[in-house]
């Protein structure tokens, strides 16, 4: 089997393409997606099924239109995603170009550019392998296209082409190493000067301000790792992100807290780790409980709040580092002026106000644990979650069945009407343990909401979620041995990448940037501009411009749908007719007797309607079109 090397290029671009797109489909968002399968399924439709006449200045003009809407989305804390995705469209609009070598050479470039905003949206360790493919595609693509600019032509042998590939390989494979260093270190980066380039990470948590009832079991699925925390094996540990302590009857709020902190004290087994979180794109930080300190991180400012949590002043989109050191308990001492923000509750049931009066015990802390029993003997389920006008009433009396969140929020408002100060704590809850390298892996799927009960001038940890839980748990954290493996090489990955120094490499960047420090910024200009207005207008014209092809199409006469169809088929064999050149005075010039022999009936055939002023009916035109797909 032989293939023209015009054919090779084609292939090769839209492999390379359909490559880069399924990389990045999922850290874009899905309009985009969209515009380039469209994009891409026309143009394959074009060089491969039937030739259109795509006006290039409007392919042009399309992609300045983009580029400026790239420029519109763009802000500091926004600079690749809308700049890949801006991307994207433009390779989606080379492909629909006729294409010559420079416009392959752009397609591979494009490719490239895509791919290094890939490694910043993604900071997963099997980037390596997806540079390694690359570096192959680009190297093999590249040497195809010195045989495309010598003569398109020319047709290759599968058995050539693969020789071709095997030996030229050498060259790539000699760039390794060099990859390798690039790989580890610029753009992997850890420097402020270049934090602004990875300021897309996709990732989160599913924690928020104000979270519904529900909203954490849609991440209590997701198997992907958002922490790993290396430190002693402790058995089970609770690591804490964030408190609410505003109920409104559906939701969860951290309203801001005024009751002064008169005194604090932690007790228990004190306990040293370090923490190397995923980018999640929020500003909690999450620490083993309870915590007394945490390093600095760099390029973030912490702040620790009343609650005992911590945040950062800006989200976090990079993986980060940052050690910790906790006390091991279930409580610890604090001395409120006012808990009247931890005993705020809405209209009530009834029923739920009885239920509270029966599960009091003699004292705060029996009334707690009555109520956490209580709530031990309902169902643990992810699924057909009470999403009523009042979820807790039905949760308590209806269903009887929820994940965290409802047996959480059931305790805070039981122990709220019992006169007990109580809040909400959200954050992750492993006993998954990496003995190979000592660390605890954590999951989305250790998403996990508790309360805690203020008794006696302790906040006490209460979790009145059943132990099915656990044992959905327990299941989970049996990792073959192929999986722990792979998440050892991560972890080891992770580490060596957030602990990378490069502040001595930028030294000599930091001398040259202040000597410009007199130099005077240029003022901002702002404007307010609706942004989807334009993408709309853009897809609109896109659209408009499709249809309007597609009924020039279709106005397009027979005989001229016919002598496209058959140009585009005989290019794909290697005849090329010329411009001007008669259509029998083409067939002649090609060398294969039977082929040529049917192309002169099909000529004659079609010549006996143009010639003699026939009109071609449909039925003729689908008899002749039969006839080149014979061909």
């Amino acid at each position: 089997m032989k293939l023209s090397v015009e054919n090779i290029a084609k292939i090769n671009a839209y492999v390379g393409s359909l490559f880069i797109f399924l990389l990045i489909f999922k850290e874009i968002s899905p309009a985009y997606s969209f515009i380039f399968i469209a994009l891409y399924a026309l143009s394959a439709y074009k060089d491969f099924k039937k030739p259109l006449n795509i006006n290039r200045t409007f392919i042009n003009i399309t992609g300045i239109l983009f580029v400026i809407l790239m420029v519109l989305r763009i802000n500091p804390d926004n600079i690749v995603q809308p700049s890949v995705e801006t991307l994207l469209v433009l390779l989606g609009l080379k492909l629909l170009e006729e294409k010559a070598f420079r416009d392959y050479m752009q397609i591979y470039l494009l490719i490239i550019l895509l791919f290094a905003g890939y490694t910043i949206l993604s900071t997963s360790m099997i980037f390596l392998l997806y540079l390694l493919i690359l570096i192959f595609f680009i190297n093999a693509s590249v040497i195809l296209l010195t045989y495309y600019q010598q003569n398109k032509e020319i047709e290759l042998d599968i058995s050539v082409i693969k020789r071709i590939l095997i030996k030229t390989a050498i060259i790539p494979l000699l760039s390794i190493p060099f990859m390798i260093f690039l790989f580890f270190t610029l753009p992997r980066s850890n420097y402020p000067v270049l934090n602004f380039l990875q300021g897309q990470g996709k990732a989160t948590t599913g924690f928020s301000q104000d979270v519904k009832l529900g909203d954490v079991s849609n991440i209590q699925e997701d198997d992907s790792v958002v922490m790993r925390v290396s430190g002693e094996n402790i058995g089970e540990i609770y690591l804490r992100g964030l408190t609410w302590n505003y109920f409104d009857g559906k939701q969860w709020m951290s309203k801001d807290l005024f009751s002064a902190v008169k005194a604090r004290r932690l007790f228990g087994k004190k306990y040293e780790y370090t923490v190397y979180l995923e980018p999640h794109s929020d500003i909690y930080l999450f620490t083993v409980e309870y915590p007394y300190a945490i390093s600095q991180i760099s390029g973030y400012f912490i702040t620790p709040r009343m609650d005992k949590t911590y945040v950062v002043d800006k989200s976090v989109f990079n993986k980060i580092k940052y050690s910790g050191i906790s006390f091991i308990n279930d409580r610890y001492y604090e001395e409120l002026k006012s808990t009247d923000e931890y005993l705020q509750l809405p209209k009530l049931n009834e029923s739920i106000i009885k239920l509270a009066k029966d599960l009091n015990g003699n004292d705060e802390e029996e009334t707690a644990k009555n109520i956490e029993k209580f709530l031990k003997s309902y169902t643990y389920s992810l699924q057909n979650l009470s999403v009523s006008q009042d979820p807790i009433y039905n949760f308590l009396f209806v269903k009887k069945q929820g994940n965290c969140e409802y047996f959480a929020s059931s305790m805070v408002i039981l122990l709220r009407l019992n006169g007990i100060p109580a809040r909400l704590v959200g954050g992750y809850k492993t006993a998954t343990y990496n003995q190979t390298a000592n660390y605890y892996i954590v999951k989305q799927k250790d998403a996990h909401v508790w309360a805690e009960a203020y008794i006696n001038k302790h906040w006490i940890r209460f979790d009145p979620t059943p132990a099915a839980r656990n044992a959905i748990i327990e299941r989970e954290k049996k990792l073959n041995k192929l999986k722990l493996w792979l998440d050892t090489i991560n972890y080891y990955y992770t580490t060596f990448i957030v602990n990378y120094d490069f502040s001595k490499q930028v030294e000599l960047f930091n001398k040259v940037k202040k000597s410009f420090s007199n130099i005077k910024d240029f003022k901002k200009i702002e404007f307010e501009f609706n942004k989807n207005y334009l993408i709309f207008t853009i897809i609109l014209l896109l659209v408009g411009y499709l249809t309007f092809l597609f009924i020039k199409y279709l106005k397009q006469p027979y005989e001229k749908r016919l002598l496209n169809i058959l140009n585009k088929r005989l290019k794909k064999y290697g005849y090329e007719r010329k411009e001007n050149e008669g259509l029998e005075e083409f067939i002649s010039r090609i060398e294969n007797t039977e082929l040529r022999q049917k192309l002169l009936t099909f000529a004659r055939e079609l010549e006996s309607y143009v010639y003699k002023d026939k009109k071609l009916s449909k039925a003729d035109y689908e008899r002749l079109k039969r006839m080149i797909e014979k061909l």
